[in-house]
């Protein structure tokens, strides 16, 4: 493996230049982490981390150990749920530069750092607390270890052992992290099958071993779905066989959802970058790169023609594949004039970075006359929620002093997991599953049966329940709708929520009336 060389003040530079962009950007995202309210999403898993498990319905619980961990140091806020994913991404971008210093050069590293910060996807990442920043952080750490045992490390020395067992650790927390973690050991199996001087490889005992403490340390993932009627991997069933729409139509959204999540010139290069250097005859880390990105994005490309694929399940295919691009671009510059490299990364930064504008400075969309649905804005699901809190808790108020005891409920996570977040004194709150999917609030729908008798405020998107409700409660009255305003960027609500006062909880019906999902 050949690099360019530098002389060393001029590798020292580039290196603090990296160092300084990653601190400066990481200060800077530290002010944006409270300035909105969590999405529901982020409510939902901090509800997790108040009922530590080896297991989650949905995904993996090192998100839920994560802002367990945060919180615990800074408190129960949106920066305390945040900072922990704000971290990570600063780590992904970091072992990234790591990357383009073992395969190219560190004028590599630092382009490629600046485009993935700069992306929407690295912004969203570090602001929003989901499974998706854990998952790329260990995966691309991952990455790292396995590329210095192929191409660094001596070989049969202890180094290289080392570097694989490492390796198998961080896929393990990857793992725990989100489920598609698992097609890092089969993209790395393609790649040694496909490539003849690696194949040596699959009979040595080292990736093996850490495939083996990849499934150990998710062992306890099993067991608990064991416990669970083995909830994840139904869920994650029924989202892969979940069909709707046109194909072609939900294809093109995939693309378009990808081009705008981490800038189009970024993708287009990158996919062009791993496919030229799968059909030619590429040096073995490019191949490499490619191979620990493009697979899974096109196995998710096929899967869109299937069912709808979110924006957010392969975000992790892009750290080694825009690597790649910047690279193999630099590497063949002397074919081209210095203005056209200098077009191309300026067109890549400048786009992307208007991309990521507009998603956090939504007056900028209307000053270029970008004008989005308030449904289709997805930062819309971000603001309201402590205005809803405050209508909730004032009513809650008014009940209680009736004398009556009063319980937070709901259809689906979403508002209860806001409502136990944002309420003064957090409490627990329930998922009633009135014919609506499951959700991780089954595991603990048994703790129901300590209400019965007691009044309850449910929350809504709308009163579909409302025959379901007359069920389960002796009386229910409906209250004025809730309307969030997003004021001045939309004249119209942004949501309206349903709420009612429910009195006398008379019929526990557990999961008899869930639906899967």
């Amino acid at each position: 493996m050949q690099t360019p060389s530098y002389r060393p003040l001029q590798t020292k530079k580039i290196h603090l230049a990296a160092l300084l962009f990653l601190l400066i950007t990481t200060l800077l995202r530290l002010p944006l982490l409270k300035a909105i309210d969590l999405v529901p999403d982020e409510a939902y898993y901090w509800d997790w981390s108040r009922h530590l498990a080896l297991g989650y319905y949905d995904q993996g619980p090192f998100i839920a150990y994560l802002i367990r961990l945060t919180t615990a140091i800074f408190g129960t806020n949106e920066f305390g749920v945040r900072i922990g994913v704000c971290l990570l991404t600063a780590g992904t971008l970091l072992c990234v530069y790591q990357l383009a210093l073992l395969f190219f050069s560190p004028q590599v590293g630092f382009l490629t750092l600046v485009l993935l910060a700069l992306s929407p996807l690295v912004a969203v990442g570090s602001q929003i607390a989901t499974y998706d920043p854990p998952l790329v952080f260990f995966w691309t750490l991952t990455l790292l270890q396995i590329a210095k045992a192929l191409f660094v490390y001596s070989p049969y020395s202890a180094q290289q052992r080392r570097a694989w067992l490492i390796a198998g650790i961080f896929c393990g927390f990857g793992l725990l992290s989100k489920h598609t973690l698992l097609l890092l050991p089969g993209s790395l199996l393609l790649y040694l099958l496909l490539t003849p001087p690696q194949r040596f490889w699959l009979r040595r005992w080292e990736p093996y071993a850490a495939l083996g403490i990849m499934l150990v340390m998710y062992s306890g993932v099993l067991w608990w779905n064991a416990q669970h009627h083995w909830w994840t991997f139904l869920h994650l069933f029924f989202l892969v066989h979940h069909h709707g729409g046109n194909p072609l139509h939900r294809f093109g959204d995939f693309l378009a959802s990808q081009a705008l999540f981490i800038g189009p010139v970024i993708f287009l290069g990158s996919f062009g970058a791993s496919l030229s250097a799968l059909c030619t005859k590429a040096p073995l880390p490019h191949r490499f790169l490619a191979f620990m990105g493009l697979p899974s994005l096109l196995l998710f490309c096929l899967l869109a023609f299937k069912t709808k694929v979110q924006a957010n399940w392969v975000p992790f295919a892009y750290p080694s594949l825009c690597l790649l691009w910047v690279g193999r671009y630099l590497s063949a510059e002397k074919q081209r004039k210095p203005f056209t490299n200098i077009f191309w990364f300026s067109l890549a930064a400048i786009s992307t970075a208007f991309l990521t504008l507009l998603l956090f400075f939504p007056r900028l969309r209307l000053a270029v006359g970008i004008h989005i649905p308030p449904k289709s804005d997805i930062t819309n699901t971000a603001f309201g929620w402590r205005t809803l809190a405050k209508k909730v808790q004032q009513i809650r108020s008014e009940m209680e002093m009736q004398g009556h005891k009063v319980f937070i409920s709901g259809n689906g996570y979403q508002y209860i997991a806001l409502m136990a977040f944002y309420l003064p004194d957090h409490p627990p709150t329930y998922d009633l599953f009135l014919h609506y999917r499951l959700d991780m609030y089954a595991a603990y729908v048994q703790q129901l049966k300590r209400h019965i008798g007691e009044d309850s405020i449910f929350i809504n998107a709308g009163k579909a329940n409302d025959a379901d409700l007359h069920k389960v409660f002796a009386r229910v009255q409906w209250l004025p709708p809730v309307r969030l305003y997003r004021r001045p960027l939309y004249r119209h609500p942004i949501a309206t929520i349903y709420l009612a006062k429910c009195y006398g909880y008379r019929l526990y019906t557990g999961l008899r009336w869930a639906r899967g999902g």
